[in-house]
């Protein structure tokens, strides 16, 4: 019997060794699998989080964690140039560079050369994620994605907005879709500050997508995209009521940054409200893209009072943005079957115009724009124009896009864990970060002259397409991305 009792001992000491071998192996591997995914030579922290293990998708703000490498095949003239982006479209597409008119005959020609060896050069460089690829822009998959939504697409914000909304619509027309801009019919198709975009009609490219779609003829009445411009995204009475509160002082004037598309939010609850007769086929989220940012700054918020340092005065523009932010939330929360997208404010290069190529990494990219209203103000000897400048506050861009990911994020935390019906909690929202690819493309700004009496130059609006292209991609494979995780 001793010796029966020893061997199952043996034994037992061999199956217990056996599995924590076993366990110490696993764990080899998934620090190993951990530490390639953490570790870079930038030393940027990655989401540790990942799709299924069978794609090769970059996941979500992944995709924009990179670098800009050399195009292959390289554009070799304009006219390798424009066989791949042909000038057509309405006008949209331009050279950098939008002061010609301004100049005299005999120099336009020699401008506008230089401007197109610059656009050749921008667009030599190609975005490629650190890890895996974003999903391939197709614009007919887009339009039947936007067609199964009863809303489509809304784009709202400023200035960079509409940048991003033109080279959507260059990219979906360069495609052979063809629009049909503020049809008489649609609710407030008179708006200055709104447009709205229907698929032409009698077009076979339009039937062709309806099919494809499978979606009923109400549907092609409504829009596939719209266009808000609200470039602080919030009207006159909240701009007073937070304001005042922060010390402003009553009866000031608003300029034109302040117009406003008066009680959006319940315009775009009407447009993405589901349609009876269309339950069984348009079935998907309608997505809204938001960004406001570049005219939060002491510049343009001038009524706030000036008063302390210029942390103090920076901290009464984030707290009136923080406030923008929450009544924002708060209106769009109980909107049923949309899909959110915040975009982050791109940033601001001071010195755009001394860099021809992209920085080499985020880590090169952070180094080289450190101390950015420093040098924002190195940039011009006029002393007056100096404080002018700084309060820009480029450098606070970054800071207000974390406002709007950490509220993001508690969104979607708490979303998670309702117990309310899915199809009743209200909109998904999702930050989507632009931020570290655009900060290392200080060559691909404007570049206009802005302001010939101060020698400034627009290094805030960007060439198109340049990265804005690379923003149209992105949405796609997030759209794309996030509609599949979803399900």
């Amino acid at each position: 019997m001793a010796l029966i009792r020893r061997r199952r001992t043996i034994i037992l000491v061999i199956v217990l060794c056996s599995a924590a071998l076993l366990l110490v192996y696993r764990a080899a591997v998934d620090l190993e699998s951990l530490g390639s995914k953490l570790l870079y030579d930038d030393d940027t922290e990655v989401s540790t989080d990942t799709e299924e293990p069978d794609s090769d998708l970059c996941y979500r703000n992944e995709c924009t964690k990179g670098s800009w490498k050399l195009r292959s095949p390289p554009f070799e003239s304009l006219v390798d140039f424009e066989r791949v982006y042909p000038p057509t479209h309405r006008g949209i597409w331009k050279m950098c560079g939008s002061e010609e008119n301004s100049r005299e005959p005999e120099d336009r020609a020699r401008f506008h050369a230089t401007q197109a060896d610059r656009m050749i050069d921008l667009m030599n460089y190609v975005w490629e994620p650190r890890t895996g690829r974003m999903r391939e822009w197709r614009s007919e998959e887009f339009v039947v994605r936007l067609l199964k939504s009863p809303g489509g697409l809304i784009f709202n914000g400023d200035s960079i907005s509409r940048q991003h909304f033109q080279w959507m619509e260059y990219a979906l027309a360069r495609s052979g879709v063809f629009i049909t801009e503020d049809p008489p019919y649609l609710p407030r198709y008179d708006h200055k500050r709104i447009h709205q975009f229907i698929l032409r009609k009698d077009h076979p490219m339009t039937k062709y997508l309806q099919e494809r779609a499978g979606v009923p003829d109400s549907r092609m009445e409504r829009p596939i995209y719209i266009k808000i411009d609200n470039h602080v995204l919030i009207g006159e009475a909240d701009i007073r009521n937070i304001t005042y509160s922060l010390g402003a002082k009553d009866g000031f004037k608003l300029y034109d940054i302040f117009d406003y598309f008066e009680d959006w939010e319940n315009f775009v609850k009407d447009m993405v409200a589901a349609r009876e007769g269309e339950e069984e086929t348009v079935t998907e989220d309608s997505i809204i893209l938001l960004n406001t940012g570049a005219h939060w700054s002491r510049g343009s918020w001038y009524m706030l009072p000036n008063d302390g340092d210029a942390f103090e005065q920076q901290s009464r523009i984030t707290a009136a943005f923080r406030e923008m932010v929450s009544r924002i939330t708060i209106r769009l929360a109980s909107i049923q079957r949309i899909s959110i997208y915040y975009r982050s404010t791109s940033p601001g290069h001071p010195s755009c115009t001394k860099r021809s190529i992209p920085y080499s990494s985020s880590a090169a990219a952070r180094a080289g724009e450190a101390n950015v209203m420093e040098r924002m103000a190195a940039a011009t000897p006029d002393e007056q124009q100096k404080i002018v400048r700084k309060r820009w506050d480029w450098d606070r861009f970054d800071a207000h896009n974390m406002i709007w990911k950490n509220t993001i994020d508690e969104i979607m935390r708490a979303r998670s864990y309702s117990t309310v019906n899915s199809k009743y909690k209200g909109p998904k929202w999702y930050y989507m970060d632009v931020w570290d690819q655009a900060l290392q493309r200080p060559d691909a700004h404007t570049q206009n002259l802005i302001d010939p009496k101060n020698d400034n130059l627009d290094c805030l609006h960007w060439c198109v397409p340049g990265v804005v292209e690379q923003w149209t991609e992105y949405l796609n494979h997030l759209i794309f991305f996030n509609d599949e995780s979803d399900r």
